[in-house]
């Protein structure tokens, strides 16, 4: 692992960041302050921190596309100074993409199914599957504060729920008015949903939509497209961090949608966590097969 890069590099790429993306908000934010890089994953996808036990999950997919070797996903533990404890915790899965924990267990987003794993074991204990058994291509995954699970299924266009054990179809999306999600997170009392580009002609960015938990309701967060959206994190102050998995670039949202540049990363930036308590960052680069950590707070409301 190598750590404390050289911090220049990355005022550098926060500043090509800034030059390269147009009509974006003028609210200057603080630049991620480098902490440390582990190396070594395999197409890393996403991360979580489980507070339980202060370790890192992270996602691999291993091989993909034409050649990808079945069955060859899987997740690893990072303790909380991101020193790799074990690179292949949990083995078996296909493409293992976006996490979440809840109920005292670790969830994954893989081709076929969402993956539940008991976290004490390191096993994999069931695998949710639609109802006609077909392969949902589930992503990104979250958990609410009831400990209900959401994953969404590009196969299908479909956000599905595990709640009580039951594993259904909770809300049909309409691409050509969300976009395809890439990126799903619980935020209090709605869902946010970030999507990369929206159909017919797929040529508009992504933007943020939201869908109220208690009633699916749909909304949207401004009204200006923000990029190709993979992670979405609060902020703790009312926007979030977003990433762009093409564009590789670590951005900032606030509440009216207005995005600002943190950062100018590599294609690739996949679905990250930040902690607000700690001012911590945490971003896999799927393509560099690395996790990079950063210290980083949003800049006061004026």
């Amino acid at each position: 692992m190598r750590r404390n890069p050289d911090a220049s590099r990355v005022a550098l790429a926060a500043l090509l960041a800034l030059a390269c993306t147009g009509a974006l908000a003028a609210t200057s934010h603080p630049a991620p302050e480098p902490l440390w890089v582990a190396e070594g994953f395999s197409t890393p996808e996403s991360v979580v921190f489980d507070p339980q036990r202060s370790v890192f999950y992270v996602s691999n997919m291993a091989t993909r596309g034409e050649g990808a070797v079945p069955g060859d996903g899987f997740i690893s533990r990072l303790d909380s100074d991101g020193r790799v404890l074990d690179l292949q915790w949990v083995t078996g899965l296909e493409n293992p993409k976006g996490l979440a924990l809840a109920n005292g267990r670790l969830y994954a987003g893989d081709d076929d199914a969402l993956v539940e794993i008991d976290i004490e074991a390191g096993t994999i204990l069931a695998r949710h599957a639609p109802a006609d058994g077909g392969p949902g291509q589930f992503n990104d995954a979250t958990a609410d504060a009831d400990g209900n699970v959401y994953v969404f299924s590009r196969h299908l266009d479909t956000v599905f729920r595990l709640a009580g054990g039951r594993f259904e179809p909770w809300l049909e999306l309409d691409p050509a008015v969300t976009g395809r999600p890439n990126g799903l997170r619980v935020d209090g009392e709605r869902l946010l949903m970030g999507s990369w580009q929206v159909p017919p002609d797929g040529q508009q960015l992504g933007h943020l939509s939201t869908v109220a938990l208690a009633d699916r309701t749909l909304g949207r967060i401004g009204s200006a497209p923000i990029g190709h959206i993979d992670g979405i994190e609060p902020d703790g102050r009312g926007g979030w961090t977003i990433t762009d998995w093409t564009r590789g670039q670590l951005l900032h949202v606030d509440g009216d949608g207005n995005a600002t540049p943190l950062l100018q990363l590599a294609k690739g930036s996949a679905d990250h966590l930040y902690l607000a308590d700690r001012q911590l960052l945490v971003i896999p680069l799927l393509l560099d097969d690395q996790v990079r950590a950063y210290r980083w707070a949003p800049a006061p409301a004026e």
